[in-house]
């Protein structure tokens, strides 16, 4: 029988040792802040001050993973309110 061949990733973690604690972490505190801003956003469109009053988060903080997620394809422009651009998820619009 001819042996399974290993997947580049699976070699990369074996002699790197997988993923370290402290990243980990990084990504599960990253995936709840995108939570939070896509429950925010399920309410319809919003600006990025009122994500960040929604979700408790820096507005800095809030537009950072907005551009991250717009990037991605997560979320839309979906217009202006003042001198502000609204934002939506994918599938709402």
């Amino acid at each position: 029988m001819a042996e399974k061949e290993t997947s580049p990733i699976k070699v990369l973690r074996d002699r790197h040792g997988g993923m370290s604690d402290k990243l980990k972490a990084y990504f599960k505190d990253q995936n709840q802040i995108r939570k939070k801003m896509k429950d925010s956003l399920k309410g319809g469109a919003k600006t990025v001050p009122e994500i960040a009053r929604d979700t408790g988060l820096e507005s800095p903080d809030v537009m950072w993973h907005v551009m991250a997620m717009k990037r991605y394809g997560d979320v839309l422009e979906a217009g202006r309110s003042g001198d502000y651009y609204k934002y939506e998820l994918k599938g709402d619009s």
